[in-house]
């Protein structure tokens, strides 16, 4: 069972990915949805404030620098439904909702993060490039990342190519999605 802030949510363990769209747009766009139910969600929780659980209790256990996606967007219900979707295909989650949260919890990120996932729209003037370079800064090291945005201007592929960041465009489909994460996770991207 996966706990959030908004209460539990437990698809049924037969459920299947029922829609093969998840509409990620954010407040710039004035609607935010993430319209996919996945299926045997893992056993661990999300907390509202994107601390991740596990449900035998045990917290802090280390988790592979391959397996940890952070993920930072402004929009909770798009954060919740990415961190759903992530733990269904076996990856451990850590989440923000802005830089200022980031900071806040990269230093109890349970392990070296494998890949970061950011909206390109954060509050207060942020965006996903510097959440990139934030968890960069932390590790250290080059961490592959995906910049999620709705802005189809040229100008934002080019600065996700200057950081040497992936870029997909809202609202994205889970097949794409997923292929992408796992081929940067697995160092071929």
């Amino acid at each position: 069972m996966w706990n959030t802030a908004r209460g539990a949510l437990a698809p049924p363990p037969s459920a299947l990915v029922k829609n093969p769209m998840v509409s990620l747009t954010n407040d710039h766009a004035k609607t935010a949805s993430v319209l996919a139910t996945t299926g045997d969600a893992g056993n661990g929780s999300v907390d509202g404030g994107g601390a991740v659980r596990r449900e035998d209790g045990e917290e802090g256990a280390p988790a592979e620098a391959s397996r940890l996606v952070i993920v930072v967007d402004d929009d909770r219900s798009i954060v919740e439904g990415l961190a759903l979707l992530l733990e269904a295909w076996g990856y451990d989650v850590l989440t923000a909702l802005s830089l200022n949260e980031l900071a806040q919890r990269l230093p109890q990120a349970p392990g070296r993060p494998g890949l970061v996932l950011a909206d390109h729209f954060l509050p207060a003037g942020g965006t996903g490039a510097q959440a990139v370079e934030m968890v960069r800064a932390h590790v250290g090291a080059p961490v592959p990342a995906l910049i999620l945005t709705g802005d189809t201007m040229p100008e934002r592929q080019a600065e996700a190519a200057a950081l040497g960041c992936r870029l997909l465009h809202k609202p994205v489909q889970i097949g794409p999605l997923k292929d992408m994460v796992d081929t940067l996770m697995s160092g071929a991207g």
